[in-house]
Parts: C-alpha cells; sequence; structure tokens
C-alpha cells in the first residue's frame, strides 16, 4: 500500500491535468470559432439583403433607360438576384451543417466537466482514506488498522474504477471531437466552394452579356432626339424673320389708252402676216407633222423605259425587305442570346417539365 500511495501524486495528477487541459481548450477555442462562424454567417446575411436592394435599383433605373442599357441592367438585375437565391442556401447550410455542430460543443463541454469533476471527488476521497491509514500504522493501534485498511481500499478501488471511466470518456470525447471538426470543416468548405461556383457560373453568363451590349446604339437615340429639338428650333426662327408676303410682289401699272389701240392695231398685222407665211408654205406644216409624230414615238418609248424602271425598283424594294427581315430574325436571336442566365435556366426547368 505504500509503495501505491507513493505512486500516485505524481501519476494520477499529470493524467488528470492532461484530460482537463484538453477539456479546457475544445472549450475556449471551439467557443472562439463558433462565434466567429456565427458572425461570418450573420454578415453573410446582411450582404444578401443588400444585394437585394442593388437588385431593385437597378430594375428601377434600367426602366428609365434606351434599349440598349435597359436591356443589359435587366439582366444583371435577374443574375443577381439568382445569385442571391444561391446565397440564401449558402446562410442555411452554414447554419445547420457548421453553426449548429459546434453549437452543441457546449453542453458536450459541460457534460465532460461533469465527469471530471466526480473523478477528482474521488481521488481525494482516496487520499483522505489512505492519509487516515498513514496516521493509524505510526500510532500502531491494532484494533483500528483493519478498518482503516478495508477503507483505504475500498477508495482506492472506487478511484481506479472512476479513471478508467474518465479515460474511456475522455477519449471518446477526443474522437468525436476530431471526427466532428473534420466534418464541420469539410462541409464549411463545400459549401462555399457550391456557392461560389454557382456564381462564377452566372457572372460569367452575366459578364458576357455586358460586353456585348451596342452602347453605340444608345448614344444614337440619345443623339437624335437632341438634335430633333434643335431642328425644330431652326425651322421656327426664319418664320419670325421673314419679310411680309405684300412686299414681294408688286403691283403692274395701268395701260394707257393709246397703248393698248397699238397693241391691238399690231397683233392684227402680224396675224395676217403668220396666215399668209402658212398658205405660202404647205410643205413646211407637213414636215412639222411627221416630226411631231416621231416626237409623240420617242416620248412612247420613253414611257415604256420607265415603266420597266419602275418595275425593277419594285423588284429591289422585295429584295430589301427581305433582307430588312432576315436582319430583325438576327436582331431577334441576338436578343435571345442575350437573355439573363436567370431567364434561360427557367426556360431550360419549363423544357424539363
Amino acid at each position: 500500500m505504500t509503495t501505491l500511495f507513493s505512486r500516485y501524486p505524481t501519476g494520477r495528477d499529470v493524467q488528470v491535468k492532461s484530460m482537463e487541459q484538453a477539456v479546457k481548450d475544445a472549450e475556449k477555442y471551439l467557443g472562439e470559432i463558433c462565434s466567429l462562424l456565427a458572425s461570418y454567417t450573420r454578415k453573410t446575411a446582411r450582404l444578401r439583403d443588400k444585394a437585394d436592394l442593388l437588385v431593385a435599383q437597378l430594375f428601377k433605373f434600367s426602366s428609365r433607360e434606351d434599349p440598349e442599357l435597359q436591356s443589359g441592367l435587366k439582366n444583371l438585375a435577374e443574375d443577381l438576384a439568382m445569385v442571391q437565391d444561391y446565397r440564401q442556401a449558402q446562410v442555411e447550410r452554414l447554419e445547420t451543417r457548421v453553426v449548429a455542430p459546434l453549437k452543441a460543443y457546449g453542453e458536450v463541454v459541460k457534460n465532460k466537466r461533469a465527469d471530471l469533476k466526480k473523478f477528482s471527488t474521488d481521488l481525494n476521497r482516496e487520499l483522505k482514506e489512505m492519509q487516515k491509514l498513514e496516521k493509524i500504522r505510526l500510532r500502531n493501534p491494532a484494533d483500528r488498522q483493519s478498518i482503516a485498511e478495508v477503507n483505504a481500499q475500498k477508495a482506492s478501488n472506487n478511484a481506479q474504477r472512476s479513471i478508467r471511466q474518465l479515460e474511456e470518456s475522455i477519449t471518446d470525447f477526443q474522437r468525436q471531437k476530431l471526427e466532428d471538426i473534420k466534418s464541420i470543416f469539410t462541409d464549411f468548405i463545400t459549401v462555399e466552394m457550391l456557392f461560389h461556383a454557382k456564381a462564377l457560373e452566372v457572372y460569367a453568363h452575366t459578364c458576357h452579356n455586358l460586353e456585348e451590349m451596342n452602347i453605340q446604339k444608345d448614344l444614337e437615340l440619345f443623339n437624335g432626339r437632341i438634335k430633333m429639338s434643335d431642328s425644330l428650333a431652326g425651322r421656327l426662327s426664319p418664320l419670325s424673320s421673314s419679310p411680309p408676303l405684300t412686299g414681294l410682289y408688286l403691283t403692274p401699272p395701268l395701260a394707257s389708252p393709246k397703248g393698248q389701240t397699238f397693241r391691238s392695231t399690231l397683233a392684227s398685222t402680224t396675224g395676217q402676216h403668220h396666215r399668209q407665211q402658212h398658205s405660202q408654205h404647205p410643205d413646211t406644216v407637213r414636215r412639222s407633222r411627221s416630226t411631231l409624230q416621231r416626237q409623240r414615238g420617242i416620248e412612247e418609248e420613253e414611257l415604256e423605259e420607265e415603266e420597266e424602271e419602275d418595275e425593277e425598283e419594285d423588284d429591289d424594294d422585295d429584295d430589301d425587305d427581305e433582307g430588312e427581315e432576315e436582319i430583325s430574325e438576327s436582331e431577334e436571336e441576338q436578343h435571345k442570346g442575350r437573355q439573363s442566365y436567370a431567364a434561360q435556366y427557367a426556360q431550360m426547368r419549363r423544357g424539363q417539365k
């Protein structure tokens, strides 16, 4: 018994200190990690809320802009909203797979502290019984020595049983802690990778849509509105500065009676002279009629050529209409290609159903 008691303080104390230190470290560091990860999850949820506000503002801003920028901002807002759905899933998974298991370690550590306290009580009882036995041996009372030895042996057995139970309990605790830490942080990294992989896929599509946005079209529309107002101002300015119409036309002077008699005599003499020339030269009249017929033939040919040209222009217009239809179809295909990732994903899901 003396040798057993002499080995007790050194071996058992080191054992107990190692167990207490393992439980204390788990309580301290796992508690701090749990607090930090809970804060990380809350900040992620706040980031989701701020992004939702940004999406709402983008939708409002897009409704006030021209078609190209409107389409680009709308696609951006839809993709951002889709990323926030992924972020919501990230928050929920962090709460259930990471924060909740770490919170559970508070109760586990409390139970291990209770086991250590019970073991410490058994050790103190054994120590007291051994000290009492030593005192009795020093005094050499034969009647009480047997009773003290029995009590000391009972306390030692209780302490041995407690230490074995505590060793198993602390070993299980350490094993469970290692497995839980491995599982918790594996889930943490998996959740982060899933979110970032989905976000990268959506953002890559969004970046491509933004690069395809033709800002020159919106700029031309804006310049057209500005120049239209300038042209209206230019049309109104000459009207205000133009002189009155009455000043442009002068009234002819009235003819005198002498002038009227002179013009009438002159007209009568010239008419008689022309009639005489026409009676004297009938051949010239015939030649003039033939030239008129030739001119009419030429005019008919010209009219036929003009009709042919009109038919060719109509054919060209039909070709232009077909080309415009092809351009409109290509624009529609381009518009479909510039849909947001969220819209394409919804169409794909509807097609699968």
